[in-house]
């Protein structure tokens, strides 16, 4: 497992220490739902299987919602 340091929409980006090996190990400790949830770990996007690594920095951010045009 990793410590990684995560924020989160859903706690009001307030930056949290955890332990997790995936993202998504990560969205079911703080028990929030991946849809409609972006996932960034460091600078880039990834998907919720990535793993992770000691000092990343994980955010889950709300997916932005683009217009039809």
């Amino acid at each position: 497992m990793a410590k990684v340091t995560v924020i989160s929409y859903h706690n009001g980006s307030m930056p949290r220490e955890m332990e997790g090996s995936t993202p998504a190990e990560l969205a079911t400790e703080l028990d929030i739902s991946l849809q409609g949830v972006s996932i960034h770990v460091d600078d880039d996007e990834v998907n919720a299987s990535k793993t992770l690594a000691d000092g990343n920095f994980v955010s889950f951010q709300k997916s932005k919602v683009t217009s039809g045009q």
